[in-house]
Order: C-alpha cells, then sequence, then structure tokens
C-alpha cells in the first residue's frame, strides 16, 4: 500500500493513465492502494505498435518522445471527460490525463539511450517531463516510479515532496484563458491579432516554413485581402493539441493566427462565411472526394453549403508522384470551379514540406 496513492485518492482529482515501456509500478501503487475507484477512471498499457496507433489515431513518428507522451496525455484527458461526462465523476471533479512512454533497460543491447517521456494533461495545463537514466531495468523502474508522482504532486499540487534520484528536463506550459476555452470546447476561434478573417491559409504548420509566407502573400495580391493563418487544435482521428504545442506553433508567426476548433472545411466556412481559403491542390482534390463525407449525397449537401456560405479557394499546385499538378488538372463541381482560383507553376512551385524538415529535424 503506498501513501502517495493514499493521498492522491483522498483527492478530488479523477484521471486516466496510458503508460507504455515503463511506468506499471505506479499503476501498482494506485490499483492495490483502497481507494483507486476514486482516482483512476482507466487505465490502458497500448504496448504494441499497432495499440499505440490505434489508442492515438495515428502511427506516431516516434513512439519514445515528447511529442507522442503528449499526445498520449491529451488522449487520456479527452478520454477523462468523456468519461466524467457518461456520469463516471462528480459533475465538479477536476480531471487530468497521465502518460508515459518510456525506452528502459532491458536483457538484450538497446541501440539508443535509456529514457522515458512524462505527460500530464489538465484543462489549465500541460507537464512534459524528459528523463535520461543509465542503470538496470530494476533502477530505472524505480527512478521513473518516483518522477511520475512528482509529476502528479507539481501539476494537480498535491502536499507531497518527492526526492529524486535522477533530475527531469521539465517544461510546465500554462494555458491561457482562449487556450483552456479552445480546448473545452467553449470556444470555435479567437485571433492573435486584429483580423477580419477574409482570407485564411489553414494547416498545421509543424513547422511553419517559407513557402506558408510565400503562398499566403501571393493570395494577397491575388484577392486584394489581407491574410491570416489559421490552425486548428483539432485534426480529424487525432488528439487535441496540447498547451505546449500551441504555444511551440504560435511562437513560428508574427503574422496574424486564427487559433480554431475546426479541423473540416466545412466546420471552417461556417465560422467564416465569404472566406478564401488558400489550400495546395491536393487539399482541394480531398473537399471534393465524396469518400470524406460519408457518400456522394453528403457531399453533394456540403458542396452546396460552401457555395451557399460563399467560400472561395486561391489554390496551388503541388509536386506530385514526379509530376507538378495545377487547379487545371483537377475535375471540379462547376460551383466550386467557379469560385476556385489557380495559382501556376510559374507563380510557385515551392517542394519544401513541413514533414520533410521534421523527418530532417
Amino acid at each position: 500500500m503506498s501513501t502517495r496513492a493514499e493521498l492522491l485518492h483522498a483527492s478530488p482529482w479523477r484521471g486516466v493513465f496510458y503508460v507504455t515501456g515503463g511506468g506499471a509500478l505506479l499503476l501498482a501503487d494506485l490499483l492495490t492502494t483502497p481507494g483507486a475507484s476514486a482516482t483512476v477512471l482507466e487505465v490502458q498499457v497500448p504496448y504494441a505498435e499497432p495499440a499505440l496507433a490505434g489508442l492515438l489515431g495515428r502511427k506516431p513518428e516516434q513512439a519514445c518522445s515528447a511529442p507522442t507522451a503528449r499526445a498520449m496525455a491529451m488522449t487520456a484527458f479527452q478520454r477523462a471527460r468523456a468519461l466524467a461526462a457518461q456520469g463516471a465523476a462528480p459533475p465538479d471533479a477536476p480531471l487530468f490525463g497521465l502518460a508515459c512512454t518510456a525506452s528502459l533497460a532491458t536483457g538484450r543491447p538497446k541501440r539508443g539511450a535509456h529514457r522515458a517521456h512524462v505527460a500530464l494533461q489538465t484543462a489549465s495545463a500541460t507537464y512534459d517531463a524528459e528523463i535520461a537514466f543509465d542503470g538496470d531495468r530494476e533502477t530505472e523502474e524505480r527512478e521513473l516510479l518516483d518522477i511520475l508522482w512528482h509529476a502528479l504532486a507539481q501539476t494537480l499540487e498535491l502536499p507531497l515532496e518527492v526526492p529524486l534520484g535522477v533530475r527531469p528536463m521539465v517544461a510546465h506550459t500554462r494555458a491561457q484563458q482562449h487556450w483552456r476555452e479552445l480546448i473545452l470546447g467553449e470556444l470555435r476561434a479567437v485571433a492573435s491579432k486584429p483580423h477580419d478573417g477574409r482570407l485564411l491559409l489553414p494547416g498545421a504548420f509543424n513547422p511553419l516554413h517559407g513557402a506558408h509566407e510565400r503562398m499566403l502573400a501571393i493570395a494577397e495580391r491575388k484577392t486584394g485581402f489581407t491574410g491570416a493563418f489559421e490552425l486548428s487544435i483539432v485534426n480529424v482521428d487525432k488528439p487535441l493539441l496540447d498547451y505546449t504545442e500551441i504555444d511551440q506553433r504560435l511562437r513560428q508567426f508574427t503574422r496574424p493566427v486564427w487559433l480554431t476548433r475546426l479541423p473540416t472545411f466545412i466546420e471552417k466556412a461556417r465560422q467564416f462565411p465569404g472566406t478564401t481559403f488558400v489550400v495546395g491542390v491536393d487539399t482541394l482534390a480531398r473537399i471534393i472526394e465524396a469518400r470524406y463525407y460519408g457518400g456522394a449525397a453528403e457531399r453533394a449537401r456540403a458542396l452546396d453549403e460552401l457555395v451557399e456560405l460563399d467560400c472561395r479557394f486561391v489554390v496551388f499546385g503541388r509536386l506530385q508522384e514526379g509530376r507538378f499538378t495545377t487547379l487545371e488538372d483537377l475535375i471540379l463541381p462547376e460551383p466550386i470551379a467557379a469560385r476556385s482560383l489557380g495559382v501556376t507553376e510559374a507563380e510557385f512551385s515551392d517542394p519544401i514540406s513541413s514533414t520533410d524538415l521534421r523527418r530532417r529535424r
């Protein structure tokens, strides 16, 4: 029985726990101490690669990494909110999601360093810790257990002193009020600077690069509007962006950015009627594909609504399978074609992508 677990169980906090590759001692602490049902809403150990991909909605670029740990913690927090909404926790109970992904000592040689990433997500903050180890498995598990309790004590403000044998590198991002409102679904869109929302370039911007800036500048010249970027914290089948991720991405911009929870173009158009969206030709091709709407009838209704909302597009060509594809290569429904303005290869043909930049980094 753990006195630390007793303290957590006596608090009002309710949480979901996802751990993989290490951290199971915390689960033992929690579940073997009386009162676990007062704290633990759900536990998962997505150890296998397909299990982790299923949890996150995609295969992570690296399983043992800070972004993966934070994505797991945000998924756990979202799950805690869903369970609470179904009556699994008191209506006023504060909620959290805790995650750990680790690569610890094993009985076989390891290619990389022994390390762990711990993340904890609440409505108000994102906690993120990276730890390097250099011991046997039992020692590393004990050191990781202390760090997990340290994360809980720090983030949930528990009256608990946790001595650490290994010092983690910690980032603790407190939410701005409008970030919190977006995460909780109380707000749909907010601009970092004054902007009319007439010309928007949506994207993940992970990272932002020069091609994004040039695309928006070209679109401004073609439309006469002042442009801004649009970053949705919600993406279909992925966890919400956490506060650390939001902060890191927003720091890249000097132009206005609309931070939203609008994952689809129909939702963006409803929020910004009369807006011109700056897109790649591949994005416009997806917008008109029936499979993204569940069938031809649903697509027809969505495209009709885009037209009714006076949604327009500035469309940039993309290099696809060795061929530069432009707006002219698409077969579009006439109302969408009439609202789409193409950018030629001579005007813009930058092959850079955020995915390539992340891989190089």
